[in-house]
């Protein structure tokens, strides 16, 4: 990760078209990422990666914004779990701080419940309060 208040952003394509967009947030020992579009089969292949560079190049809490993230199907949740299962791997922690509630009720069935919290604004998402 870089220095405090760094932000990256990344869109991933398929066949041309804009399907997911990753931005990346990071203050003091927090980092934000944020997903918006459609993630499914197609979209899963290149967040996965996303969110794999973005695991392995810093350290602390891992906060996961979905609020405006259609997971379109289990390609989607799966790259939730390898995102969770990488963090642990090298230390770190994961939560999802903002899902709608379609996303919330698909984690809590595929058993990934335990990610999400509630936060009220970002300045309490990236110091890791939770309220």
């Amino acid at each position: 990760m870089g220095p405090e208040g760094t932000q990256k952003g990344a869109v991933v394509e398929q066949r041309g078209v804009s399907v997911v967009t990753v931005e990346e947030r990071t203050v003091g020992h927090v980092c934000l990422v944020t997903l918006r579009g459609r993630l499914d089969r197609n979209s899963a292949p290149e967040v996965r990666l996303e969110l794999r560079r973005t695991i392995a190049g810093g350290s602390g809490a891992l906060h996961v914004d979905l609020a405006e993230v259609d997971i379109g199907d289990a390609a989607g949740l799966g790259v939730l779990v390898e995102a969770l299962r990488h963090t642990r791997r090298v230390r770190r922690r994961m939560h999802v701080v903002a899902a709608d509630e379609r996303t919330r009720r698909l984690m809590r069935r595929a058993r990934l419940g335990g990610l999400l919290v509630t936060v009220g604004d970002d300045d309490r998402m990236l110091t890791g309060a939770a309220g």
